[in-house]
């Protein structure tokens, strides 16, 4: 998606949260949305206001926040069916730190469930690359 056009949709999605979370907000579409064609305005099924991302290769992801709380979670899924991942990340830093994620493979979800990973600051980047669907 065109990086300008993304800011737009992102200035829209976050418009009436408070200036330091919703530019928080923003950031965090900018980098973790950026590589999808299309980034939609969504609602779900109770009403709340969200951004789809969908990408050709059958990616795609789900931002849901309104700016309060201490996060915003992004879930990502595909091309493999079934896999998502959801990151929450810190609104109450400004480098959006991840709090955790949360892994949800087919494979694994009758022996232990939803996984839960806490990153410690040194494994964070490699963790995160290697989550990364597609």
């Amino acid at each position: 998606m065109n990086a300008d056009r993304l800011d737009v949709v992102a200035r829209t999605f976050t418009a009436s949260m408070t200036s330091i979370r919703g530019r928080r907000v923003h950031r965090l579409i900018m980098r973790r949305m950026a590589g999808y064609d299309h980034v939609l305005p969504a609602a779900t099924a109770d009403g709340a206001p969200a951004l789809l991302a969908l990408s050709a290769d059958g990616r795609a992801a789900l931002c849901r926040s309104d700016g309060r709380g201490p996060s915003a979670d992004l879930v990502t899924c595909g091309p493999t069916p079934g896999v998502t991942v959801t990151s929450a990340h810190d609104l109450t830093k400004d480098s959006l730190p991840v709090l955790n994620w949360t892994v949800r493979h087919p494979g694994l979800l009758h022996v232990a469930g939803p996984l839960t990973i806490v990153p410690g600051e040194t494994e964070q980047e490699g963790i995160e690359a290697a989550l990364r669907p597609g």
